[in-house]
């Protein structure tokens, strides 16, 4: 795999991954802070071989496998996809004559004409399935992340949020737990030395709002948010591609990525959780 490959594979990895998890962990390196391992060469003691194992690579990917899960959950919620729902007639977020124009280039690309809004509400089975056909062309057509990076960052969004939310439940109890072990510490000092540990305080505060943020902020509306801003983009981005007049086999409407990544640049790459717009 060439360098650029990697490094655009480590940074969503990074971003959208294991950034979730740490902050997920955070009460516990609070908690580890309280019970006095606050020396740089402590904390290196106890991160340093985990970190050289794999721990934080395993952390990755427990983090990935929970936010495909949970965005099966989330998409069924929300109707599909949203690369997909804004493609349908019926759809109130979209322009219709920018959703109209996306119809036309889907029809060039595919060369299979996209239904109208009567033979969607007839058989919406059949259209969602060529408008999933489109999106997937347009994932296999927009993977030079260099060249679309707009759309990576998009993507690097979205799977922060989606993963986060993933952890939701195990960020909540951890709070909770570490928020009240700092609290017993606090009224252990005062009760041995008679005074308030200011550090223990401070660290279940922090303990408490981070508690808030899981539970106010890390929504699914708040994921939705920014899944719908990667499929606008991921749609925006064909106004980019040079159609010409060669069509896509049929063979690749019924599995695009299967077939669509031959004469893709060099530097490109199999996009990490694809298809999660």
């Amino acid at each position: 795999m060439k360098k650029i490959d990697l490094d655009v594979s480590n940074e969503y990895a990074s971003n959208a991954r294991l950034k979730p998890a740490l902050l997920a962990a955070l009460p516990l390196v609070a908690l580890a802070v309280g019970f006095g391992l606050k020396s740089s060469v402590m904390m290196a003691a106890l991160f340093g071989p985990l970190a050289a194992v794999g721990f934080t690579y395993l952390l990755a990917h427990l983090t990935r496998d929970l936010g495909v899960r949970k965005q099966t959950e989330l998409f069924r919620s929300w109707g599909g996809k949203p690369s997909i729902t804004k493609l349908r007639h019926r759809d109130v977020s979209l322009n219709p004559h920018t959703r109209a124009r996306y119809h036309e280039k889907a029809t060039a690309l595919l060369g299979k004409r996209m239904p109208t809004a009567a033979e969607e509400v007839a058989d919406p089975v059949a259209a969602d399935s060529l408008y999933e056909a489109y999106s997937n062309v347009l994932l296999e057509r927009t993977r030079d992340t260099k060249s679309f990076r707009l759309l990576f960052e998009e993507l690097m969004s979205y799977g922060f949020r989606r993963n986060l939310f993933a952890m939701k439940t195990l960020g909540i109890w951890l709070c909770l737990a570490c928020a009240l072990l700092q609290g017993a510490l606090v009224v252990r000092a005062v009760r041995i030395a008679g005074h308030i540990d200011t550090a223990n305080a401070v660290l279940a505060g922090l303990d408490l709002f981070l508690l808030l943020c899981w539970w106010f902020l890390i929504t699914p509306d708040w994921v939705r948010r920014a899944a719908e801003a990667y499929a606008e983009r991921l749609l925006a981005a064909s106004e980019n591609l040079q159609m010409g007049t060669q069509s896509i086999p049929e063979a690749a409407v019924k599995s695009p990525r299967r077939d669509a990544t031959k004469g893709v640049a060099r530097h490109t790459m199999r996009r990490p959780d694809e298809g999660s717009g």
